[in-house]
C-alpha cells in the first residue's frame, strides 16, 4: 500500500501533484493516515480567508502543544502509543494566496522542530502555483521536505526519501487505486520483468563462410606452400668446420712485433737473479 511508503519516519512530507487535483489532497491524506490508525490524530488549518490572520497558525502550534500533554496525562488512551500530531496544512497555492514565502518557510521550518508535531504534510500543484517565483518556492519546499511523493500520471508516481543519515533513495512505481486502497508496485529498470524470458542462444561460426576475414583451418595447398617456405632465421646448409677470417680495416693500427717480447726478457732477468748463488 501506499500509505507504507507515506507513512514512515520522514517528518515533512511533500506531495506534488502534477495532475494539478487540489480538491482531493485532504481527503487523499486523511486516507493514508486512517490506513495505518493515525486518523484521529490529525490538525489542520482553516482555510479561506482565515489564513490571512496569523494568529491560526500560531493557534495550531499551541493545539498540537496542548493536546500532546492531555495524551500524556491520560495512559489509557491507545493514542499515546504515538506522540504528536499529524498536520496536514492548506495546499501550496492557497498559502501563497494570503501569505508570503518567507512566512512559509518558517512556518514549515517551526512544524519540523516542534517535538509536539509528528508528521507535516503539504500538497503542491505546479500549475495552481500562481506566483512569479513559482518555481523558486517549489524548489524550496523540496530541499525542506524528507519525503517528496510526486504524482505523474493516474498510474505512475516516484518517491524521493532522504534519511537521516543522509541517505537518499529515488524510485519510481506503478499505481493502481481500488475502493479501499491505494497499491503500488516498484517499476524497474531496463527490460519488462512480467515478459516471459527470452532463451538466447550462441551460433557457432561457419569457417567455410568466404566473407569472414579469420579461418583457423588449412587445406591441402595451403598445407604444403606452409612447409615449402624457409624463414630468414633458418639454416639453409649444413655446417662446416668453421675458420675465424679476419680482415683488417683501414685504421687499424696492426703491429707485427710480439708486443710481449720486453716482458718476457724481463721475467728470465728476474729469473737468473733468483737463482743466483750468493756470493
Amino acid at each position: 500500500m501506499l500509505s507504507n511508503l507515506i507513512v514512515t519516519n520522514q517528518k515533512v512530507v511533500l506531495i506534488i501533484d502534477q495532475l494539478n487535483r487540489d480538491r482531493i489532497a485532504l481527503k487523499f491524506i486523511t486516507s493514508l493516515l486512517s490506513e495505518q490508525g493515525e486518523g484521529n490524530d490529525i490538525k489542520t488549518l482553516p482555510i479561506g480567508t482565515q489564513l490571512k490572520h496569523v494568529a491560526n497558525f500560531d493557534a495550531l502550534l499551541n493545539d498540537c502543544a496542548n493536546s500532546a500533554s492531555n495524551q500524556q496525562s491520560n495512559p489509557t488512551d491507545p493514542i499515546t502509543t504515538k506522540t504528536g500530531y499529524n498536520v496536514i496544512l492548506p495546499t501550496l497555492a492557497d498559502l501563497l494566496c494570503y501569505q508570503t514565502p518567507a512566512f512559509i518557510f518558517d512556518y514549515l521550518n517551526k512544524l519540523r522542530q516542534s517535538e509536539h508535531v509528528r508528521r507535516v504534510f503539504l500538497w503542491a500543484s505546479p500549475m495552481h502555483l500562481q506566483h512569479p517565483d513559482a518555481d523558486y518556492i517549489l524548489a524550496g519546499c523540496e530541499y525542506m521536505a524528507e519525503l517528496v511523493l510526486r504524482l505523474e500520471t493516474d498510474s505512475t508516481l516516484s518517491l524521493i526519501s532522504r534519511k537521516p543519515a543522509g541517505g537518499v533513495t529515488n524510485k519510481r512505481y506503478k499505481c493502481q487505486v481500488s475502493k479501499t486502497e491505494f497499491n503500488v508496485k516498484p517499476v524497474t529498470e531496463g527490460a519488462d520483468t512480467t515478459s516471459s524470458p527470452v532463451t538466447t542462444t550462441q551460433e557457432t561460426p561457419d569457417i567455410s563462410d568466404p566473407g569472414r576475414t579469420f579461418k583457423i583451418e588449412l587445406d591441402e595447398d595451403e598445407v604444403v606452400a606452409r612447409n615449402a617456405l624457409t624463414l630468414p632465421y633458418e639454416r639453409t646448409s649444413e655446417t662446416e668446420e668453421g675458420n675465424i677470417i679476419y680482415t683488417p680495416d683501414a685504421n687499424d693500427d696492426f703491429d707485427e712485433e710480439d708486443p710481449d717480447e720486453d716482458l718476457l726478457i724481463k721475467m728470465c732477468s728476474h729469473s737468473d737473479r733468483q737463482y743466483k748463488p750468493w756470493l
